[in-house]
């Protein structure tokens, strides 16, 4: 009976499920022969024991019923309750039997440091750091019993309830092992990071050391030295002295807090040949973890160096890199951030720079160049359309006119062929011929059975639907054409017919229905039905974005709710965060949705329809009296302007709420196919598929008919997912070389770049004006999907574009600011919608602006202003 509930620090059988993860992990460095104190671990199966035999589970469930994350302190209410239901329950008899023998064969009246081992924490990706207890200098068979249901009774404390219910992990699924071992007096202690902790440069180990024992530093006590080494060498790079005013040691019961003397202080607690001997025991367990970051927690005593923990570090960034320039891809050429790569915020996949911006775009521009009548303007230098500089798209701008070409494209400006295909044509093709095609292509291939579908068919499917949504993409890009260019005439129209009135096109190109807009009303719908309850709503409240569809599922009161977020995410959900294939779509990562929807319960914006009725009636009363106040020639002229810009207006919202209607499809079929391959030992993860191109898929799918794997095939797509994650960190200039400009011949043509090129210096930035209205509120800087939870209600939308997906997070926006994009971005047109100020295509907003700075967008000036 003894070994179920006990077994000794190294026992193979101490697994995470078992002992949980800080017991696991120390399993394995006491496995490899590392210096790790001796002791036992006290099995989860002892706390399962001890909560079924006092029959806790109901009462504990009850207390967590009650939490509701909107109030704090409720996390504080039902860890106090649960923590007095496991003061007055004794310890069952056989487990404390089995911690008396193990205890016993420790060194006699040696005391012991008992820590908690939860199932839940000292993981890759939870870490839950902090959040049970430990405690140190125990001594004798009562106090270690005593200690050990403190740390189970842990399982339950206010941080540890809310870090579960944030991470989405399930409660009723934590256990809790505890780990004895023999206590270590230590001379200095502190923490080890086998990668930077900031930077997350993987050739450096970060320490953190101090006087006594560790509790110190990792509960914050005192300021520690910081050491920061060359991993390969061991040598130091950097130390800088701590305060390390005072020390934690073992006392007669329990610790104390001692005073270090001020010469102690004045130098580092931890010597050379003390962080050489770390720094080697370091790299062993890095090595023998797989290569994978570690946090350590260690102690020197008596000349010896001890390992007291390792646990993969968590939330460390992309390792930085080095002697990054941005120099054309092909030497003497052009390059900028314009057109479709505008759509394209993040550093690109290998699978979809290779189909989708090289041969998708190259058949796309080639059926927008018959379309407009004059195919072979253009001399053909043998330079693609699009490339990448350290990943991300940039459109060529590195071109000549023959003479053949440029008598044809005269002709066609001149005859009128042009103007009637971009305003006669382009919308009839895009609307009758390319969409119903490219909707008719996804629904094939969106039937294919994969269980029966060859691995050469499923790479068919995904080149075919990744040609259907570039030639789309080309389609919509003479939608927004006529659209931009009617634009463009109103407002200069404007500007030359009633001079310094302040009147810009914008404001007459407001208030129009959109599928944007249809699917934020749908969502404010979904959000008021959510309120009518009061369960409901205690359940929006206190449930994690991500959690809440199966939440409402789960609930009797809540199938309807999930059922019609369900169908919202079934005909919205196609839309992208980023224009590359290999991140999800919304349908598939809803958990933007899913915040937005939450605010809405919690903090009811504006009706949008209302809105929308407001905007469109300023828009009419506008249009009334501009036309009262022109003479009858110039009013005759500014109604035919006006006419033309809103008829084609509305389009440019239609054809972009289609891009990306490929992806879900083209996903299903990509990821089935990189399963197939990580079970041959081809890939590691199914998502590694978009990291190899083409011909790589073919070789791997080859192999796998061969009975074959291709290991280096799995080892080049982590490589390049590691290279994409440590670019995105990069910010890419307007132009390649940053210095050029766009021109052809003598023609200089920047004006119609995208990002305009701001100076890194004073408060304040130059952008495109595309809504109107001026709006002082703080900022939240929002770089990706990922930073969606980190949007502030009632703010500015600070950020480097806006797609589709992100039209959410501009319900809650007073105003926006991006670094890329110009009138007919996406982020422009539900600006004017949603009646809020904007200015895009600053160039580097995300980068000059802070998370609650005070930020002033003028939407008609197209200024940014903050205070330092």
């Amino acid at each position: 009976m003894s070994q179920e509930y006990t077994l000794s620090l190294a026992d193979p059988r101490a697994t995470l499920e078992n002992v949980g993860g800080k017991g696991a992990s120390l399993a394995r460095l006491a496995g490899w022969g590392l210096p790790v104190p001796d002791g036992f671990h006290v099995t989860c199966e002892a706390y399962r024991r001890f909560v079924a035999d006092h029959d806790l589970g109901p009462s504990i469930m009850a207390a967590l019923s009650a939490v509701d994350p909107s109030r704090p302190s409720s996390f504080e209410d039902a860890s106090t309750v649960i923590s007095g239901l496991f003061g007055k329950a004794s310890m069952p008899r056989e487990i404390a039997v089995a911690i008396a023998l193990a205890y016993a064969r420790l060194p006699e009246g040696a005391a012991v440091s008992v820590r908690s081992s939860a199932t839940t924490e000292d993981l890759a990706g939870t870490s839950s750091a902090g959040q049970h207890v430990t405690l140190l200098n125990v001594r004798g068979e009562e106090e270690l019993r005593e200690a050990v249901v403190c740390c189970w009774a842990s399982l339950w404390s206010a941080r540890a309830i809310s870090y579960r219910l944030e991470m989405g992990v399930d409660q009723r699924s934590a256990s809790m092992g505890v780990v004895v071992q023999v206590l270590v007096a230590s001379e200095v202690s502190g923490v080890l990071f086998t990668a930077h902790p900031a930077t997350g440069d993987r050739e450096e180990l970060v320490l953190n050391a101090s006087y006594g024992l560790g509790e110190a530093v990792v509960s914050g006590v005192v300021s520690p030295d910081v050491v920061v080494v060359d991993k390969a060498s061991l040598a130091v790079k950097m130390a800088a002295l701590g305060s390390k005013e005072v020390a934690v040691v073992a006392a007669k019961e329990g610790t104390a807090t001692e005073s270090v003397p001020p010469d102690r202080r004045g130098r580092l607690a931890i010597t050379n040949q003390e962080i050489r001997d770390l720094g080697d025991l370091a790299v062993q367990v890095e090595k023998q973890s797989g290569g994978v970051p570690q946090d350590l927690e260690w102690a020197f005593a008596e000349g010896r160096c001890w390992l007291l923990q390792a646990r993969p570090m968590t939330g460390l960034p992309p390792a930085p890199l080095t002697n990054v320039r941005w120099e054309p891809p092909i030497p003497g050429t052009k390059w900028i951030r314009r057109q479709v790569a505008e759509n394209m915020p993040e550093p690109l996949s290998p699978l979809f720079e290779e189909l989708y911006l090289g041969e998708g775009m190259e058949l796309a521009m080639k059926k927008d160049m018959e379309m407009l009548g004059y195919p072979g303007a253009v001399a053909d230098t043998g330079l693609p359309s699009y490339a990448t500089v350290n990943g991300y798209a940039y459109l060529c701008a590195s071109f000549t006119m023959n003479w053949r070409g440029l008598l044809k494209l005269l002709a066609a400006l001149v005859g009128g062929k042009t103007m009637r295909a971009t305003f006669v044509e382009a919308i009839p093709y895009w609307r009758d011929e390319v969409l119903p095609g490219h909707l008719k292509t996804v629904e094939r291939w969106k039937g294919l059975d994969l269980a029966s579908a060859p691995d050469q068919q499923l790479l068919d499917g995904i080149c075919e639907l990744d040609r259907s949504e570039a030639v789309y993409w080309g389609s919509t890009t003479l939608v927004l054409a006529a659209a931009k260019n009617s634009d463009a005439f109103l407002d200069r129209f404007l500007a030359i017919a009633i001079p310094g009135s302040g009147l810009n096109s914008a404001l007459f190109l407001r208030g129009f229905p959109s599928k944007a807009l249809e699917a934020e009303v749908e969502l404010q719908a979904i959000a008021r039905q959510i309120r009518a309850s009061d369960e409901l709503c205690q359940l929006a409240r206190s449930t994690p974005a991500r959690r809440l569809p199966d939440a409402l599922k789960a609930s009797s009161a809540g199938s309807v709710v999930a059922e019609r977020l369900k169908l919202y995410l079934d005909r919205y959900g196609h839309q992208v965060y980023n224009l590359d294939f290999a991140d999800p779509t919304q349908a598939e990562n809803p958990v933007p949705v899913l915040l937005s929807l939450k605010t809405e319960v919690q903090q009811p914006g504006l009706d949008l329809r209302v809105r929308q009725a407001e905007i469109a009636g300023d828009r009419e009363r506008l249009v009334q009296r501009t036309a009262r106040s022109l003479d009858p020639l110039r009013r005759r002229l500014f109604l035919k302007f006006l006419r033309w810009a809103q008829s084609y207006a509305p389009y440019r919202e239609e054809a972009l709420f289609y891009i990306g209607s490929a992806w879900p499809v083209l996903r299903r079929l990509a990821l089935d196919l990189g399963r197939r391959l990580v079970a041959a030992g081809s890939l590691h993860a199914p998502a590694d598929v978009f990291y190899l191109q083409s011909g790589e898929l073919r070789a791997a799918s080859h192999a796998r008919a061969a009975g074959q794997a291709r290991p280096d095939l799995a080892r080049f797509a982590t490589e390049r997912r590691e290279l994409r994650e440590s670019r995105r960190r990069l910010h890419p200039p307007a132009a390649v070389p940053p210095a050029a400009r766009w021109k052809l011949g003598p023609l200089d043509l920047s004006g119609f770049e995208t990002q305009k090129r701001n100076l890194g210096e004073g408060p304040s930035l130059k952008g495109f004006p595309v809504s109107p209205g001026r709006v002082t509120a703080p900022a939240s800087v929002i770089l990706s999907p990922g930073d969606f939870d980190s949007m502030m209600p009632d703010s500015i939308l600070v950020c480097p574009t806006t797609i589709p997906a992100w039209t959410p997070l501009l319900a809650q926006a007073k105003g926006l600011v991006t670094d890329i994009g110009g009138v007919a971005a996406h982020g422009s047109i539900i600006a004017r919608e949603y009646g809020i100020p904007a200015v895009m295509g600053t160039g580097n907003a995300t980068q000059r602006i802070v998370s609650g700075q005070l930020v002033t967008v003028d939407g008609v000036s197209g200024t940014v202003t903050w205070t330092d």
